[in-house]
């Protein structure tokens, strides 16, 4: 039987490869583990754990997906509503939305959702946000009892 041990990868696009590395390896601290690619294509990947990564294509002319509440229904063609990535503690959440915030990028406050407590944040920064889309990010800190 196979038994799987995590996501290799989530493929992503990007229209802003250097934006990208700013806010995945230098604001969230991820390792930006390989980078392929040739003018006018790269393909990056940051790694999220020992068996997890997220991996960006850049190409030019992508646009974000449009922007919207997670959550929301949709209609029409859409790719997703979010990607949330784990940390070990609520702490981590507080260090992740005071980095951002420092940074310029838009970020909600903490979220207790009971089972879980979550931090929402986009690619954006905050000047952007109202006039631009972005695909929305969720950091989230499980409850342990």
């Amino acid at each position: 039987m196979i038994k799987f041990n995590g996501v290799n990868h989530l493929a992503m696009a990007t229209g802003d490869m250097d934006k990208t590395i700013r806010y995945w390896r230098d604001l969230l601290g991820l390792r930006l583990v390989a980078g392929l690619g040739h003018p006018g294509y790269r393909h990056y990947f940051f790694e999220l754990s020992a068996t997890d990564m997220i991996a960006f294509f850049e190409w030019p002319g992508v646009e974000p997906i449009p922007d919207k509440d997670h959550g929301r229904p949709v209609k029409g063609p859409y790719v997703f509503d979010h990607v949330s990535l784990g940390v070990e503690t609520e702490e981590m959440l507080w260090e992740l939305k005071d980095r951002l915030e420092v940074a310029g990028f838009w970020v909600s406050e903490i979220i207790d959702h009971g089972f879980i407590h979550s931090l929402y944040s986009s690619i954006l920064t905050a000047s952007q946000l109202n006039s631009a889309r972005a695909y929305p990010i969720r950091m989230c800190a499980r409850n342990r009892e």
